[in-house]
């Protein structure tokens, strides 16, 4: 079947979005050029439409259906149904790069005059459904995968507060007068009566305030041997050219859409592992970036070395790295308030070694492990899917959309 080339302009109409700030809160997204800014009562359109940045990032191209709201940022477009199916131009837009064509100075921009003279190669419409449903299937198990982590990552921290924040167990304990009692209450809290044995049912005064009796107030940098990077001459090509050693730095805990660190950005080679005092830390390390900015968090699922902007913790003494993971969410306020610095905020392993934290009961520490390491596993399993799936999808996005992968046999 033959393909087509024809203008951006004469598959959709360039709209331009409308300032937000006098709308009400609502349920209605509102899009900016780096995606939703907030909820609104009303919406620009009702209807399947791509968005195109007009300042800013400009490669942050968006597909939507239902009511929206667009800033002035970002234009909103009519697609002219019966010549484009809808998501294959937003797949076909997203293969190109709009920062070529960019004719802002200050700030990147498009036109309306630009973007309407793009060319476009476009195969019949019942192909063009084909290969969005194929890139669609893909796009919905990576999303699928995502809100499973997430799922994931909220019930792991649930347990890290309910044990060791709120105390629901030891509350439950002093609440239960007989065996009976302690069925109900274990029930409730949806652990087993045995888990629930292992917690003190009285509490007792601390440097941390009341704490579990029979626990114990420690120091992180007791706990886990903590770890600082550094950044290899760039000029040097013998530390980096041809590295195959993962090299971590905060902008790919920037990018993470769990905790799970499973690449990076930049490879290294043995020669500036070895230039790096802390050398190669292993798999299961806790990432906490220390520096622009503070407060990103990370489970490395691979060995790593790490830049500057790091505290690494390697859980090697009493505490896992499980619980120094979702510690880390609670600590997180003192973490920042002992920041300092004038050009931008950080946090030193001095200033954070003296951070003090519950060392529960050893059995519950263990018991917590054991439900939270599958949790995690979980995780990492999903999050390898995912990067699979994305690779598999890029492979073919550029095949598909240029007809070398014939589709035309393809059932939907």
């Amino acid at each position: 079947m033959e393909w087509k080339e024809v203008k951006l302009g004469e598959l959709i109409q360039i709209k331009y979005g409308k300032d937000h700030k006098k709308l009400n809160n609502g349920s209605i997204p509102v899009y900016g050029s780096g995606g939703i800014m907030r909820y609104v009562d009303q919406y620009l359109y009702d209807n399947e439409s791509i968005l195109i940045p007009r300042k800013g990032t400009l490669n942050n191209i968006f597909y939507v259906t239902g009511k929206f709201w667009t800033v002035d940022t970002l234009f909103w477009s009519k697609i002219n149904n019966s010549k484009v199916f809808g998501k294959f131009l937003y797949y076909y837009l997203k293969t190109i790069n709009f920062t070529d064509m960019n004719v802002g100075s200050a700030v990147p921009s498009l036109t309306t005059k630009i973007l309407n003279e793009i060319s476009i190669k476009l195969p019949p419409l019942p192909i063009q459904k084909k290969i969005a449903h194929i890139l669609s299937t893909l796009d919905e198990k990576i999303e699928l995968n995502r809100k499973m982590n997430k799922t994931l990552e909220a019930m792991a921290q649930a347990i890290f507060k309910s044990w060791f924040v709120d105390f629901d167990p030891v509350h439950a304990k002093a609440r239960a007068k007989t065996k009976a009692d302690l069925q109900t209450e274990a029930k409730k809290l949806g652990i087993t009566p045995e888990i629930l044995e292992l917690f003190p049912s009285e509490f007792e005064e601390s440097e941390l305030g009341m704490i579990p009796k029979g626990w114990e107030v420690s120091t992180i940098g007791e706990e886990v041997s903590i770890y600082g990077g550094a950044t290899p001459s760039t000029k040097e090509e013998k530390y980096w050219k041809d590295g195959k050693n993962n090299w971590v730095t905060p902008k790919d805990l920037s990018k993470l859409n769990s905790k799970v660190l499973l690449d990076t950005e930049r490879k290294i080679t043995d020669k500036g592992v070895s230039k790096i005092s802390s050398k190669q830390l292993p798999i299961g390390t806790v990432l906490l970036s220390s520096r622009a900015p503070v407060g990103y968090i990370a489970y490395s699922a691979i060995p790593i070395s790490i830049n500057q902007g790091f505290i690494a913790m390697v859980c090697d003494k009493k505490l896992s790295n499980y619980y120094v993971l979702y510690w880390l969410t609670y600590a997180m306020d003192e973490i920042k308030n002992r920041a300092a610095g004038t050009t931008f905020s950080e946090i030193s392993k001095s200033a954070f070694r003296p951070i003090k934290l519950l060392l529960p009961d050893k059995e519950i520490r263990k018991k917590f492990d054991s439900i939270v390491q599958p949790i995690v596993n979980n995780l990492i399993e999903n999050e390898i899917e995912i990067q699979t799936l994305q690779q598999t999808r890029n492979t073919l996005l550029p095949k598909l959309l240029s007809g070398e992968l014939d589709v035309s046999e393809v059932e939907i």
